[in-house]
Order: C-alpha cells, then structure tokens, then sequence
C-alpha cells in the first residue's frame, strides 16, 4: 500500500500543469489571483516552507521575516516591468531545494540568517508571477489576491510546524527536496 501511495505521489509530479509557470495567463482575474498560488507546486512548496521556518521564531521575528519575503515577492513583480531574469525555473527549482532544507534547521539563529539570505528568492517568484501577467491588463486585483493567498499558505505551514512533530518537518523538508530537484530536471 505504501509503494501505491509513493507511485501515485510520482506520477503526480510528472505532470507539468503543477509547475506555476508556464508561460502565461489567459485570465487575469482576483479568482485566478487567489487560485495561482494553489496551481504550482514550486510556489505552494516554497510559502508553506516559509510558515514552516518561521514557526520556530519568537518575538518580531515571526512577523517580520515573513514580511520580508512577502516585500521581496513584491520587488520581484515590480521588476517584471523592467528586467528579463535568465534561468528563471532553475533558480525557482533551487528556491524549493533551499527552503525544504530552511524548513528543517534547529539553531534559530543560523535558521534567521540563512531565512534572510534566502529570503532573495522571494524576487524570482513574483518576477515569474507579474511577468505572467500581459502587459495591458490591471494586474493590481490579480497581484493583490495573490499576494493574500500566498500569506494564508504560509499561515498554513505556520500552524501545521507549530501542531505537529519533528517527524511532519522531515517529511516536509524530503518533499521539497525531491521536488526541487524533480524541478531541476526539468528546467
């Protein structure tokens, strides 16, 4: 039985619909802007990651590290409309890789540095969210609703690290890393 759910768990990462970003939007909407962040796999892993690592933070610091992704996110976006980032999906794939390993660090303040450094991939994920957007739409409902579906996932992580154990982070942590390195793969 377990090998089924195993194969099944495979299968489903082959499928490439669960990769965010393919290339393009065809509705931009506040209903596809909170349905984005569900849709690929890269970023659902990534802000659940996030809720994961700040839950082991006391005090203002699990406020304001997950502001800081959430600022950076929105940098990334604003960048959209004058940069072109080369070697995007790779550096979204290694996105998943490191904060599947962020997600499980112990020593609160090593996981605050590494939190912060990684924290710059936050840039890549909403570059790749706003250049998905075409050009002569009004993204601002789409980023806007985006944006809060992205910090209820990560709330999401928050509460799952904070009422669950160890074994739930480990577990956590190994499907980021197969995934990102499944992401690598395909990039």
């Amino acid at each position: 039985m377990r090998l089924i759910k195993w194969l099944g768990v495979a299968l489903l990462l082959t499928s490439p619909s669960l990769y965010a970003h393919t290339g393009g939007l065809t509705d931009v909407s506040l209903i596809s802007g909170l349905l984005h962040p569900l849709t690929g796999l890269d970023h659902l892993l990534v802000l659940m990651a996030v809720g994961f690592s700040t839950a082991k933070y006391q005090g203002k610091a699990r406020l304001l590290l997950p502001l800081l992704f959430f600022g950076l996110m929105i940098v990334g976006a604003a960048l959209s409309n004058f940069i072109v980032i080369p070697y995007l999906e790779i550096l979204l794939a290694i996105s998943v890789l490191a904060f599947g390993l962020l997600a499980i660090v112990q020593h609160q303040q090593t996981a605050k540095i590494l939190f912060m450094a990684l924290s710059c991939f936050a840039i890549f994920h909403g570059y790749a969210h706003a250049a998905e957007i075409p050009a002569d739409a009004n993204a601002s409902f789409y980023l806007s609703a985006l944006l809060m579906m992205s910090a209820l996932i990560c709330l999401m992580g928050r509460i799952l690290a904070l009422t669950t154990d160890r074994q739930v982070a480990y577990l956590f942590s190994l499907t980021c890393l197969s995934s990102g390195l499944y992401f690598l793969t395909i990039s």
